[in-house]
């Protein structure tokens, strides 16, 4: 059972909002930045050749990628405050670089642009400096190599935010860092070739799964081995304070803030995740889960009676939340949501305290979420003793299913024939052939299921496929690298415009055989069955 399955009732955010697409000032916006992190880039690429490094640099480069380039919907002053940073660094980096180039009678390197590092532009010139490099682009770039572009983005963003969480726990990585840089430089070079740009792809994500191996690691070592755990929904009559996102060290922090305060804290959306590991379990100012998920955001903040802490990378769209009790921990906050700084989480506590907090509480339902290994193991086991019977191995990953997925997927398993098995991540079938690992809405699972099967199946008489939801800042980069590692279809099955473009989606097709679920007897022909 999933999260969200013990109710019928469906609310998507998204669509009630019409907040799905990207409005032309973000995407102007979004345009100069590119052509700042782009420069800068080149520059701290050959600063680093010289022997060279600077942190404030590789910090405003981690966060505007795994921060402001997914929420543009901040304040002018605090995005004029970034452009100025990053000019700032530019120009410093510049005069550095020449300077030592000079030193050791190195001819220096330089790169066109279009910016006017000593110009001051207003946010009316900004936007009209992003719609020519826009049409620009358009005009001297092929439609999939803008795609292309795109996917480099994307994977970076994934790099990122992943590299700041791994930072979160005290560690680093300097490899992951060059990468950004190697990949962020590449967009200097309209000429390169799709085949080049591809290779460079390729590493990238492979960079990207390597963090990912190394986030679960951390994980694992800080919060012990993941578990199957009792997730409460029912609310209690209390002070409160609801933790959204997906960095779980957040959400432990505000724990060990509200310890001893008399304040409940509960979860939303993938936050769930937290629950199964033992760590989190001890916390008894830690109740439950509250609301449907992130995309009935909207409808859960606006019914929380408390205050409502926004994790890292999670602020996407917020200009359509209401303002006054909302904090975050990002980097760069919209106008009206309130910044956490430096672990001081007293002025979310504070709004907690001052809220009416729940009155009377409401009991719900609890699910159970969550695999222990020893489950995990035994199921594959199975899997195992009988695969050479199997002509298709199908996998349905954790999902927040509407009734339209609900119902393909009650399509699909009931087509499978005797000679295909089904992994479901989330809902449960009974079935001939069918096997229910209970996870949390954690893509890592994928990867630890197909490490267990992979050394087991003769890829010339089993295919694999694999049925993906939705998407969030990782998903692209996980498909691709999947496909890498030998998946050989791999569905998604619900991608919002914000994250992924039709003529992207394509070129994901064409480039890599990533489909998107349509007409259920078409994808069964696809999966030969």
């Amino acid at each position: 059972m999933f999260y969200n399955y013990h109710e019928d009732y469906q609310y998507d955010s998204c669509i009630s909002k019409g907040i799905c697409s990207i409005n032309p000032r973000t995407s102007s916006l979004r345009e100069v930045l590119v052509m700042y992190l782009k420069q800068l880039a080149f520059y701290t690429l050959h600063l680093k050749y010289l022997g060279l490094k600077n942190r404030d640099t590789e910090d405003i480069i981690l966060n505007t990628l795994s921060g402001l380039m997914s929420n543009l919907e901040t304040g002018n002053k605090q995005f004029y405050q970034t452009l100025i940073n990053l000019k700032s660094i530019i120009i410093e980096s510049i005069e550095t670089y020449k300077r030592v180039c000079s030193q050791k009678n190195i001819k220096p390197k330089e790169i066109k642009t279009n910016l006017k590092l000593n110009k001051k532009q207003n946010i009316t010139d900004l936007i009209q400096l992003g719609e020519k490099e826009f049409s620009k682009k358009l005009k001297q770039i092929s439609e999939k190599k803008r795609n292309l572009y795109e996917i480099i983005f994307l994977v970076l963003k994934s790099i990122c935010i992943n590299l700041v969480e791994i930072k979160s726990f005290g560690e680093d990585d300097n490899c992951a860092y060059s990468e950004i840089l190697y990949l962020l430089n590449t967009i200097n070079f309209p000429e390169l070739s799709q085949k080049i740009l591809i290779k460079k792809i390729n590493l990238g994500v492979k960079i990207d799964f390597y963090l990912t191996q190394k986030l679960n690691q951390l994980k694992t070592e800080n919060y012990g081995i993941q578990t199957e755990a009792n997730i409460s929904y029912t609310t209690y009559p209390n002070k409160a304070i609801l933790v959204a996102g997906t960095n779980i060290q957040e959400l432990k922090k505000v724990l060990d803030a509200t310890e001893g305060k008399n304040i409940d804290v509960y979860t939303h959306g993938e936050m769930i995740l937290a629950y199964t590991y033992p760590k989190f379990r001890e916390y008894k100012n830690l109740k439950g889960q509250f609301g449907k998920g992130i995309e009935s955001c909207l409808l859960d903040f606006a019914t929380f009676p408390g205050a409502i802490l926004i994790a890292k990378h999670s602020l996407e769209n917020i200009e359509y939340l209401y303002r006054g009790r909302l904090f975050t921990t990002d980097n760069f906050v919209p106008q009206g949501v309130i910044q956490i700084k430096n672990d001081d989480y007293t002025p979310l506590i504070n709004s907690a305290l001052g809220a009416r907090g729940f009155k009377t509480g409401k009991k719900r339902d609890s699910v159970i979420l969550g695999c222990s290994e020893n489950h995990l193991n035994s199921t594959i086991d199975k899997i195992i003793k009988d695969i050479y019977l199997y002509k298709n191995i199908i996998i349905i990953g954790t999902e927040e299913q509407t009734q339209e997925q609900k119902t393909y997927f009650q399509t699909l398993v009931k087509r499978v024939k005797n000679d295909s098995i089904i992994i479901s991540l989330s809902e449960k079938y009974d079935i001939k052939n069918f096997y229910h690992i209970n996870s949390a809405p954690d893509f890592y699972m994928i990867y630890r299921i197909w490490d267990k099967l992979k050394p087991y199946i003769n890829p010339e008489l089993t295919k694999i496929s694999i049925f993906i939801a939705k998407c969030n800042k990782h998903t692209i980069s996980n498909m691709i690298n999947l496909k890498q590692q030998g998946i050989n279809n791999i569905f998604l099955s619900r991608c919002t415009p914000i994250m992924l473009n039709p003529t992207l989606t394509k070129s994901l097709e064409d480039l890599y055989g990533i489909k998107s679920t349509s007409d259920i007897n078409k994808d069964l022909k696809i999966l030969d069955i």
